[in-house]
């Protein structure tokens, strides 16, 4: 019988089955309403995170994480609520929070952050970077080791600090496609992406790979790569779970589906339609992870997020924990 969240967490991501399903979210935005009003220092629409000491911002953060878990029953606590660009030293402070998280919660979860060393959708510098696909692909290889390179670095001393894997968190795709073609995704990043994969596994670290929009046309380049699993399966992007589960469920474990734009202007009747969708055929035998289709972000109706959190509640367990 699975004891705590963090073992439950792990044998989803190892394609086993657990007691029930295990359940988490990238980032949690809408705090105030269970939380006592309280935010995130550092995470976007939030306090900045020096407006308060660093021993106070760490403790207060950890604290939110841990509530938040314990409120929804999630497994696994990501650190991707406070952007990198929040904390003096990164890596510190990821190794900081996980180390006070633990000293509030033990052992009981998996505590994950970002990792991803990999180029995603250059919200700002679009032009500039399909120009240097074209016109300096050795620099942007270039660039791309060393990325490799400083990222590891850091990875290396969370992983020895006490963090237990990553999230990459880098975009590859709008909802009709990968920004770049298969083959310039093939070139520059599939290669960087393998290897960042599997380096981080050397290190004992459990590796989600995150991309909203339609990635099925460098979906297989993505598995290729070997991460534990893959979020978050954007239905807005035509991702099928049901699909996904069945030709590539064997290779690597499934978050996510839920789908977000519902959760934000659907209706009760639409919100329950895809978290029953998601739970009846990501769930058999293993291997998934519930999951919003991106994030609880601002703006978050918190009733949508109670609705789907009964009905898994209701639908989570596998039949012989039953």
């Amino acid at each position: 019988m699975t004891s705590s969240h963090r073992q439950r967490a792990i044998l989803a991501l190892e394609r086993r089955q657990p007691d029930f399903v295990p359940a988490f979210e990238l980032a949690f935005y809408e705090t105030e309403r269970d939380f006592d009003g309280r935010m995130f220092y550092g995470a976007g629409g939030c306090p900045p995170f020096d407006t308060v000491p660093y021993e106070q911002a760490i403790r207060h953060n950890a604290r939110l994480h841990v509530d938040i878990a314990q409120r929804y029953n999630h497994s696994i606590i990501a650190l991707t609520n406070t952007q990198a660009d929040a904390y003096p030293d990164y890596a510190r402070g990821m190794v900081d929070t996980a180390r006070e998280i633990r000293e509030i919660a033990g052992d009981e979860y998996l505590i994950l952050c970002h990792g991803d060393a990999t180029w995603e959708i250059p919200m700002w510098g679009m032009e500039e970077f399909c120009m240097r696909l074209y016109e300096d692909p050795d620099g942007l290889h270039r660039d791309s080791e060393e990325r490799l390179r400083t990222r590891l670095v850091e990875c290396h001393t969370m992983m020895k600090g006490g963090l237990d894997g990553f999230v990459l968190c880098s975009d590859y795709a709008f909802n009709n496609g990968p920004f770049i073609s298969p083959d310039l995704f093939g070139e520059f990043i599939a290669p960087y992406l393998k290897r960042l994969v599997h380096a981080q596994r050397e290190l004992g670290a459990y590796v989600i790979k995150h991309s909203d929009g339609n990635l099925m046309p460098v979906f297989d380049m993505i598995v290729d790569a070997e991460p534990h699993a893959i979020h978050s399966i954007d239905p807005m992007a035509g991702m099928d779970i049901r699909h996904i589960k069945e030709e590539y469920g064997d290779r690597v474990a499934l978050c996510g589906n839920v789908h977000c734009a519902h959760m934000q202007t659907g209706t009760p009747e639409q919100i329950r339609e895809s978290t029953e969708y998601c739970l009846t055929y990501a769930k058999p035998g293993g291997g998934y992870i519930f999951s919003t289709s991106n994030c609880v972000f601002k703006g978050m109706p918190m009733e949508s997020y109670d609705l789907i959190h009964g009905i898994w509640q209701e639908m989570r367990h596998y039949p012989s924990a039953a």
